[in-house]
């Protein structure tokens, strides 16, 4: 029992000199490729979700079926051809619009 309790305590303390606070507190990534994530296809750079920043503006229910976090999207992403893909029409742009997000359905704004 000891060995166990010296083995979980040295893990935690490598994990937490390793990680960022909030990936210890179960909040994803700090960053998604999403062409990679989601094998979108396409011409496009991939995007680079920068999903610790957009935690830190919205509930994690605003993007997760769970409200908690992680796990399945509020919406399907079943498209993932083209600039129609579900990404650019179910998600991405919805919220950036409803957010106001300064060229937020520009291609630059997210394919760097």
């Amino acid at each position: 029992m000891k060995k166990v309790s010296i083995a979980l305590c040295l893990t935690f303390a490598f994990a937490s000199a390793s990680a960022p606070v909030w990936a210890l507190a179960g909040h994803g990534p700090e960053t998604i490729d999403l062409k990679a994530a989601y094998k979108v296809v396409g011409e496009k750079n991939a995007v680079i979700f920068p999903h610790h920043k957009h935690q830190e503006k919205v509930e994690c229910a605003k993007c997760h079926k769970d409200v908690k976090g992680g796990g399945p999207l509020v919406v399907d992403i079943v498209e993932l051809t083209g600039t129609s893909n579900d990404f650019h029409k179910k998600f991405c742009w919805s919220c950036h619009v409803e957010m106001k997000v300064p060229k937020g359905k520009s291609c630059k704004t997210c394919h760097r």
